[in-house]
Order: C-alpha cells, then structure tokens, then sequence
C-alpha cells in the first residue's frame, strides 16, 4: 500500500493557492493509480496531513532508525525531536 503526505509547505500553499493544491493531490492520486499499485482509498492515501501527523511520523521515524523503538530487552527510552523548516534535530 501507498502512502503519500504533504506537509507544512503543502499547508502552506494550499491557504494560498486551494485550487492549485486540489488539483496537485488529484494528480498524484491519478498517476498512483495508474501504476497498478494496492491504491484502495485515494482521498486518504494521498493528502495534506496536519501538523501533528507531522510530528509523530518525525518522532516514530527518529526512534526507529536510532533503534530505540521494539526493544523487548529494556524499557522503552526515546528520543523527542523537533522539527525546524525541514531540518530535523535530535534531542
């Protein structure tokens, strides 16, 4: 399955521009479904996602690669974040 997000600059955009960044997200659901792709729910596959979907997904992300999350031999220790114009900062 495909999942495809767009962020602060795609929030951004779409408060300025709504019609273009309607027309963009329906553009990428098209060209997903045409590559034959398990694309069962275009609307929620492919969309603006908030800022604290945002958030999550950097920490999920973070701790995972810093393989801190699905250990079974200690208690669970992670890392916070904090995400700054597309930089992302370990803390």
């Amino acid at each position: 399955m495909i999942y495809s997000g767009g962020t602060a600059g795609l929030r951004l955009f779409e408060m300025s521009n709504a019609s273009y960044t309607h027309e963009l997200l329906n553009g990428t659901r098209a060209y997903f479904a045409s590559l034959g792709l398990l694309f069962k729910s275009p609307e929620s596959q492919v969309r603006i996602i908030s800022g604290s979907e945002e958030g999550l997904s950097g920490w999920i992300s973070a701790n995972i690669l810093l393989e801190e999350l699905f250990k079974n031999d200690k208690p669970l220790q992670t890392y916070g974040v904090s995400d700054i114009g597309g930089v992302l900062i370990g803390i």
